[in-house]
């Protein structure tokens, strides 16, 4: 499957309606709490996001790409993996 930018904020909006489907990993986790971000900013950052680097296949066969998403009077930005079918694994935040 090929992705676009519209084809992925339409993937990751159906993936993030199940957090279960949101894997956060270690580093995201840490930027997380240094930022004071929450999972479920996150989590509306990947619902209603803009995307601010294009999608990209990494050599994990995984399709990357960044949101931005204005949370709290702040911008936030998502660095995402889309694992496919219906997994998304959180980067960093920024």
């Amino acid at each position: 499957m090929r992705l676009n930018d519209a084809n992925a904020r339409r993937l990751l909006r159906e993936i993030a309606q199940d957090s279960s489907n949101v894997i956060f990993t270690a580093h995201a986790r840490k930027r997380m709490k240094e930022r004071k971000i929450t999972s479920m900013q996150v989590l509306a950052c990947l619902q209603g996001g803009v995307v601010t680097e294009p999608v990209a296949l990494d050599i994990h066969q995984c399709w990357k790409l960044t949101l931005t998403h204005r949370v709290a009077g702040n911008n936030m930005e998502v660095a995402v993996a889309i694992d496919l079918p219906k997994r998304a694994i959180i980067i960093t935040v920024i």
